[in-house]
């Protein structure tokens, strides 16, 4: 099933602020993206820092094109996407088939199916990694000087990067996903993952395989076993903001965003803030929880990235 695009309050671009539809290239697919610029930099060779932002399930580059916005507005570049098989970027391309020891035959173009809304984490860390390329050859960006933002199950893919590339120097998260696949989906995803290999399954899930009950998409368990950004934490150098939900419905803060936290406390390496807003459930950040959320992420950049370089 296809999603709408939730209702965001609508974006005002601040006067200073240029936006730009540009296209990223992850592993030949079309990633659909805009590039915030601060308007005095256009046409000049001055470099300045530079954000990377992630949406969540069910979200699309429109998901942070206001935080992208107050970004630019204070003097960094930011670039938002979709991920691939979302809205307006192309879907991935799986062989798909099974058969177990009966198939025997070499897969063919026949056996390729596009994957649309399907939750594959291994794939949104490439991709993020293929944008955080792609603002290393934009013009007016100081390459020393890269952030890296994410919301939801988005936050989770900013982290994991984070902790992976040296390049990424500054790290704000919201509402985050990052402990991985649920202890309660354990079983489960080890069964697919096994049933995938043997050929008993087809190789790429579909709705009526597996779901989410609060969330859209698709889940991709033998990948999602793989994933789970809180056992990447020994790697982390670049400050971090968290910002979490007081009334989260998702998931617990406990298990994700505020593990995270116990780690940075406890290792004493890491500068980091976090933050819950009370009274505000997961999509609350977006609309009662906005003025808050931007206005740390904004002034963590501003902080650990703009004024880094002076």
């Amino acid at each position: 099933m296809t999603h709408t695009h939730p209702e965001y309050p609508a974006l005002d671009l601040p006067a200073h602020v240029s936006r730009e539809a540009v296209q990223i290239w992850s592993n030949g697919l079309r990633i659909d993206a805009d590039l915030y610029k601060p308007r005095r930099v256009v046409g000049t060779d001055r470099k300045v820092p530079a954000v990377v932002m992630s949406h969540g399930l069910g979200g699309s580059k429109r998901t942070a094109e206001r935080y992208a916005a107050e970004f630019a507005d204070a003097g960094m570049v930011a670039l938002t996407f979709t991920h691939a098989g979302w809205f307006g970027s192309d879907a991935v391309a799986y062989v798909s088939r099974a058969g177990g020891a009966h198939d025997v035959g070499p897969a063919s173009a026949k056996d390729l199916r596009f994957g649309k809304e399907v939750i594959d984490p291994l794939e949104w860390v490439q991709t993020f990694r293929v944008a955080v390329d792609y603002l290393e050859g934009e013009h007016n960006v100081d390459t020393d000087r890269l952030g890296a933002w994410g919301t939801s199950f988005g936050g989770g893919i900013a982290l994991y990067n984070a902790c992976n590339d040296d390049r990424i120097k500054a790290l704000a998260i919201q509402v985050a996903s990052v402990a991985g696949v649920r202890p309660a989906l354990a079983a489960h995803a080890r069964q697919r993952a096994i049933d995938m290999a043997r050929g008993v399954l087809p190789s790429v899930p579909d709705a009526s395989m597996d779901s989410f009950p609060k969330a859209p998409g698709v889940p991709h368990f033998s990948r999602m076993r793989a994933y789970r950004p809180l056992n990447e934490l020994a790697k982390l150098k670049a400050p971090t903001l968290m910002v979490d939900a007081g009334a989260e419905d998702m998931f617990d803060i406990r298990h994700n965003a505020g593990a995270v936290r116990d780690h940075l406390e406890r290792e004493g390496r890491v500068p980091y803030v976090y933050r819950v807003i009370p009274g505000i459930d997961h999509y609350g950040i977006y609309f009662d929880g906005y003025a808050e959320s931007v206005a740390l992420a904004k002034s963590w950049f501003v902080t650990h990235l703009l004024e880094a370089g002076r």
